[in-house]
């Protein structure tokens, strides 16, 4: 399949990042596409609890001007962020209205390393209350599955996995301490990898369950699993010397399997066909439908 598309919703990470880096596609235009798709898909998911449409538009437009894309593993690649991990200008969220914090100055060590690697921040995901359950919803929406609208994606990263799975976002960040990416990757038919501890660095403070939670990603592919790993991880090869993925770009607040172009499963489709060849709007009922919601 030719990377030059009409539309990169659909595309993997690797593909996006590709395209970029050759000049195939502007990671402006990748990004535009990734928003206008979420306006009007995520309406019945509700996987985001914020869009950063305008701020995502400038940051992809800083992508475009940077001399070293060729060296940017995600260059361009649209990612979403687990509200209960800070991003710069916006509030942190952990699933509930009575923990939301003042807005962020900062970005976490995890997204300052997405963004040096060429990552767009979109928005945050829905999560539980305080990452307690199975399943996802909040104060002011439930988290639907888009393989069945009826079931749950998951959680406690159940929006990062509703995200990619409909094909919102490529990847998406989430965090797990007793399944959060897990359990999500299984109801949702995606790659979820829980990291090692400390190979990733926490730094959720009272928030990290007692040690146990670890950053990782969310995926539609191996392939794109190993790239956002090697990313969170924070290690490059640079001039035979390990180093780590540091950002140049700041908040404007402060197996490679292709997928086709909106991955529309139709009438009768065999569902055991490769997950990334698959958008979840179509009538699928097998069991990385989750559970059932009321």
């Amino acid at each position: 399949m030719q990377d030059i598309m009409a539309t990169w919703v659909g595309a993997t990470a690797k593909q996006i990042a590709r395209g970029v880096r050759r000049g195939d596609v502007s990671a402006t235009q990748v990004v535009a596409d990734h928003l206008e798709y979420i306006a009007s898909a995520d309406r019945e998911l509700a996987a985001f609890r914020a869009v950063r449409g305008g701020e995502a538009i400038t940051e992809a437009e800083k992508v475009d001007e940077q001399e070293d894309l060729a060296n940017l593993p995600l260059a361009g690649v649209p990612v979403a962020v687990k509200e209960n991990t800070p991003v710069a200008g916006l509030p942190t969220w952990n699933g509930s209205a009575a923990v939301r914090t003042d807005v962020a100055e900062a970005d976490h060590e995890v997204v300052r390393r997405l963004r040096g690697a060429g990552a767009v921040i979109l928005g945050v995901t829905r999560m539980p209350e305080l990452g307690l359950w199975a399943l996802t919803d909040d104060d002011s929406a439930v988290t639907r599955n888009p393989w069945d609208s009826s079931r749950t994606p998951g959680g406690s990263s159940g929006g990062a996995a509703a995200a990619v799975a409909a094909g919102l976002v490529p990847i998406a960040h989430g965090n797990d301490g007793l399944g959060s990416i897990r359990i999500p990757a299984a109801c949702c038919g995606l790659v979820g990898l829980k990291p090692g501890r400390g190979v990733v660095p926490c730094q959720l403070g009272a928030d990290d369950w007692f040690g146990l939670t670890e950053h990782g990603m969310l995926t539609s592919t191996v392939a794109d699993a190993a790239v956002g790993f090697s990313v969170l991880a924070g290690r490059r090869q640079e001039g035979g010397a390990v180093a780590l993925w540091s950002s140049t770009l700041t908040s404007s607040a402060s197996v490679n399997l292709v997928a086709p172009v909106n991955w529309r499963l139709s009438p009768g489709a065999a569902s055991q066909e490769p997950i990334c060849s698959l958008v979840p709007f179509g009538p699928c009922a097998t069991s990385r439908n989750g559970y059932a919601l009321p």
